[in-house]
C-alpha cells in the first residue's frame, strides 16, 4: 500500500468515524448530517493541490470570514446552553469541512484530527449506547495508524529534504536527494504488518482494559453538567395537554425505555401509564396535583402501598425499567397494576436535587431527574386503585354546556344499555369502529376542539379519540379521566425484553366502574405495527439487545455490580445443591447469561493472544532471513574456504564478483564453477528468484574436485 494513500484513507477513517458517533447523538438535524457526510466524502477524491486557487490567500481568507461569521451567528445568539451546545456543534461540522477541503500541508491535517477529538468528547457527553462504544474502538485504532503515519510523513518530510554538504575539497557538494513523491508512493514503508501490529494492539488494550474494568469498578459520582447528556423531548407528559398542539404525535424511533418481564411470559402487549388528567376546560386537560406525596427511599426501597402484600405476595409481579433521560417527571409503570413499591439503585438518594413523589391516582414522578435510571417496579396486576380512597366527583366535573350538547349523542351511542360497564364499553366500541385515525393535524376552532373531532372531522390522533371518550363517560355521570403512557407490542428476541420507543406515545381513558374499580378503555383503532423491513427490523433488534446489555453491564458496573458478578461468577461451578433449598426461577437464566459473557471474555482474550502469535511471525519472518538465503551463504563459505586453501583469500571491502574476476585473471581452473555460484546466489539475494539447490551442490563439488585435480603452486599458498 502507498504511504501516502494509506495516510490519507487511515486520516479520513478517523475524522469519518468521529462524526458518526457524533450522528448517533441525533444532536444534529438529518440535513446538517447528510451535507456534512456528503462534504467530507466528496473532499477525499479532491486535491487542493491540483488547484491553484486554491493555494492562494485568498481561499484561506474567505474560508477564515465564514468560519468566523457562522460562528457569530451561531454562538453569539446563544440564549441558553443548549442552543449553545447546538451552536457549537455545527460550527465543528463547519470547522472539519473547511479543514478537509484545504489540506495543503500537516498543519491541515493536524488541525482536522483535532476537530473530531472535540467532536468526540461531545458526543461522549451525549451518547451511551453499545454502537458508541464499537465506534469508540474504531476510532481509537484509526488514531493509533494515523497519528503514527503523521509523524513519520511530517519528520521525512522536514528533514529529508534536500541539503548540503561540505565536500573534500572544501567546497559545498549536492548530497544524494532523497525524493519525497518516491517516498510517499512507496509501498515499502507501509504495509499489512504495520497495520495488523496497530490494530492488534489496540485489541490487546481494550482486552487488558476490559479485565481491569471489571476487577476495578466504578464508582457512582453525579456530575450535573450544562451539557449532560441531551434528554429526550416528551411533549404530552407535563402538568398539561392541550388538544390541537402535537402532544403525543410522535412518529420519532428514538428508544425511551427497555422493560424486563423476568420470570414472566411476556404478553402481547405493554401497557406503561405515565401520567393522568383529571380536569378538562376548553381542549385543554390538566393534572389533579394536590395529591402528590414525597416518598421516602430507605436501602433502594421506595414503598408506596404495601397493604394486604402477604395474602397476594404470589400474584405480585416484578418488571425491570431502563428508563432514558427525559424532559419530564414521570416514572413509567406497568399498567393495568397497582404499584406496591419501587425497588431504586443504591446510589438514588445520593443523586442531587432527586425527589421522588406519588399522587393519590397512581402517579409516580421523580422530581430533578437527569440521567438514566434502572429501577425495578413491584405491582399487583389487574388492578389500578381503590375506589373508596379517590375524589369520585373530581372525575365527573363536566362543563354545563358540555354535558348539554354531548349528553344526547351519549345516549343515542349507549342504546339501551344500563349499566356503566355496558355502556363505557359501547362508547369505545363506537369511536373505533366508526371514526379514523391520522396523524395530520386539522386546526380545531376556537370553541371546543372535541366539537370538531364529534360533530365534524371525525378523525384524528389518540388524545381525541380518549378525551371523546372520557368526556362522553363524564356526561353519563361515570367517573373517567385521560392517562398518557406507552403502549408497544416490539418484543427483542434477542434480548428478551420490550422496547419502548417515541412512536410508541399513547394516550387512553380510565373510568370508574361500581364493584370493579378503575378499569381502562382504549377507543383509538389499531394500527398496523408490522415491520416494512424484517431483515432490517432483525438487525436492529440484535443492536437494540447488544445496547441493553452494554447498559446492564457496563454502565451500570459498580461495587455491587462486582460482587454480584463475583456471586454468579463462582456459581458457574457445578456445585449440590442443598437439600430443602428452592433453586430462584430465574436462577438458569442468570447462569446462562453469565456463561455467555464468561465465553465471550475467553474468547477475546484468545483472539488477541492468536493476533499476537500471528504478528510476531509476521514480524519475525520479515527480520531474519529465509533458509535459502542461509543455506546459499553456508555454500559460499565452503567455496570461499576451498578458495583460501588455493591461496585466493578474499580482501577487506572485495565484493564476490571482484573476487571471481580474479580467479579469471590468474586462470584459475575453479572460476567457471565459482563465477557461476556467485552469479546464482546473487540472482536469489537480490532478485527474489528461488534457489536452485542441486545446482549450488553441484557446482560445490565441482570447486572440490577442480582444487584436488589442480593443487597449487607453492608461491601462490598463503604464507
Amino acid at each position: 500500500m502507498r504511504f501516502a494513500a494509506t495516510h490519507k484513507a487511515v486520516s479520513y477513517l478517523m475524522v469519518t468515524t468521529a462524526f458518526v458517533m457524533l450522528m448517533l447523538t441525533g444532536e444534529l438535524p438529518l440535513w446538517l448530517d447528510a451535507v456534512t457526510l456528503l462534504l467530507i466524502g466528496g473532499s477525499y477524491f479532491f486535491d487542493p493541490q491540483q488547484h491553484p486557487l486554491m493555494l492562494g490567500r485568498a481561499y484561506n481568507y474567505s474560508l477564515y470570514a465564514l468560519v468566523t461569521v457562522v460562528s457569530l451567528l451561531l454562538l453569539g445568539n446563544a440564549a441558553s446552553a443548549d442552543a449553545f451546545w447546538d451552536g457549537g456543534l455545527r460550527v465543528l461540522c463547519l470547522l472539519l469541512v473547511c479543514k478537509l477541503w484545504q489540506r495543503r500541508h500537516n498543519g491541515d491535517y493536524l488541525q482536522a484530527y483535532v476537530v473530531s477529538f472535540v467532536m468526540l468528547l461531545g458526543a461522549t457527553f451525549v451518547e451511551s449506547s453499545m454502537v458508541y462504544a464499537i465506534l469508540l474502538f474504531v476510532y481509537v485504532v484509526a488514531v493509533i495508524w494515523t497519528l503514527t503515519l503523521f509523524h513519520l510523513r511530517r519528520e521525512m518530510e522536514e528533514n529529508y529534504l534536500l541539503k548540503h554538504l561540505p565536500g573534500r575539497h572544501g567546497q559545498a557538494a549536492e548530497s544524494e536527494r532523497v525524493e519525497v513523491e518516491r517516498i510517499l508512493n512507496s509501498r515499502r514503508v507501509v504495509g499489512p504488518p504495520f497495520l495488523l501490529t496497530t490494530a492488534g494492539a489496540g485489541l490487546v488494550t481494550f482486552v487488558l482494559a476490559l479485565i481491569v474494568f471489571v476487577l476495578l469498578p466504578r464508582f457512582h459520582v453525579t456530575v450535573d453538567l450544562p451539557f449532560h447528556r441531551r434528554m429526550l423531548p416528551s411533549t404530552g407528559f407535563s402538568d398539561r395537554l392541550e388538544l390541537g398542539s402535537h402532544g403525543l404525535l410522535r412518529d420519532n424511533p428514538r428508544v425511551v425505555m427497555r422493560v424486563e418481564l423476568p420470570g414472566q411470559r411476556p404478553p402481547a402487549s405493554l401497557r406503561l401509564r405515565g401520567v393522568s388528567f383529571a380536569h378538562y376546560h376548553h381542549g385543554r386537560w390538566t393534572q389533579k396535583r394536590q395529591g402528590e406525596q414525597l416518598l421516602t427511599v430507605q436501602h433502594g426501597v421506595a414503598a408506596m402501598d404495601a397493604s394486604g402484600v402477604d395474602s397476594v405476595r404470589g400474584r405480585v409481579q416484578r418488571a425491570e425499567v431502563y428508563l432514558e433521560p427525559l424532559d419530564a417527571d414521570a416514572l413509567f409503570t406497568p399498567s393495568p397494576g397497582k404499584t406496591l413499591s419501587l425497588l431504586l439503585p443504591e446510589s438514588f438518594g445520593g443523586l442531587s436535587g432527586l425527589q421522588l413523589a406519588t399522587t393519590s391516582d397512581g402517579q409516580v414522578v421523580a422530581h430533578g431527574r437527569r440521567s438514566p435510571l434502572h429501577y425495578t417496579v413491584l405491582s399487583l396486576p389487574d388492578v389500578l386503585s381503590d375506589s373508596q380512597t379517590d375524589d369520585v366527583a373530581l372525575y365527573r366535573e363536566l362543563s354545563p354546556e358540555l354535558r348539554l350538547r354531548l349528553r344526547s349523542l351519549a345516549l343515542q351511542i349507549v342504546g339501551d344499555a344500563n349499566s356503566s360497564a355496558e355502556r363505557a364499553e359501547r362508547l369505545s366500541r363506537y369511536l373505533a369502529q366508526n371514526f379514523a385515525y391520522t396523524t395530520r393535524l386539522w386546526k380545531p376552532s376556537q370553541e371546543e376542539p372535541l366539537f370538531d373531532f364529534l360533530l365534524t372531522e371525525k378523525r384524528g390522533h389518540c388524545e381525541y379519540f380518549a378525551t371523546a371518550l372520557a368526556v362522553l363517560l363524564r356526561s353519563l355521570d361515570i367517573p373517567s379521566r385521560t392517562v398518557n403512557g406507552y403502549l408497544t407490542a416490539e418484543w427483542n428476541s434477542f434480548g428478551q425484553f420490550f422496547v419502548v420507543r417515541q412512536q410508541h406515545a399513547h394516550s387512553w381513558v380510565e373510568a370508574q366502574l361500581p364493584g370493579q374499580g378503575w378499569v381502562i378503555f382504549d377507543p383509538t383503532p389499531p394500527q398496523n405495527s408490522s415491520p416494512r423491513l424484517p431483515v432490517l427490523f432483525k438487525l436492529r433488534q440484535f443492536f437494540d439487545g447488544l445496547d441493553m446489555d452494554f447498559g446492564k453491564y457496563v454502565l451500570e458496573y459498580d461495587v455491587l455490580a462486582q460482587q454480584r458478578l463475583s456471586d454468579r461468577m463462582s456459581s458457574l461451578f457445578p456445585r449440590k445443591a442443598q437439600p430443602g433449598r428452592a433453586a430462584s426461577p430465574d436462577s438458569d437464566v442468570q447462569l446462562a447469561s453469565w456463561r455467555r459473557i464468561a465465553v465471550m471474555l475467553l474468547g477475546l482474550t484468545t483472539l488477541a493472544v492468536l493476533l499476537w502469535l500471528v504478528l510476531r511471525r509476521l514480524r519475525t519472518a520479515q527480520v531474519q532471513p529465509s533458509r535459502d538465503v542461509t543455506e546459499g551463504k553456508g555454500l559460499l563459505r565452503q567455496a570461499l574456504v576451498t578458495l583460501r586453501r588455493r591461496g585466493f583469500v578474499r580482501g577487506q571491502g572485495e565484493t564476490l564478483q571482484m573476487l571471481s574476476q580474479r580467479l579469471v585473471d590468474a586462470s584459475d581452473p575453479c572460476a567457471p564453477p565459482f563465477a557461476k555460484l556467485v552469479e546464482l546466489y546473487y540472482a536469489h539475494r537480490f532478485g527474489d528468484l528461488p534457489l536452485d539447490r542441486v545446482e549450488v551442490s553441484r557446482l560445490l563439488r565441482e570447486i572440490v574436485t577442480l582444487a584436488k585435480q589442480h593443487p597449487p603452486r607453492a608461491s601462490s599458498l598463503p604464507s
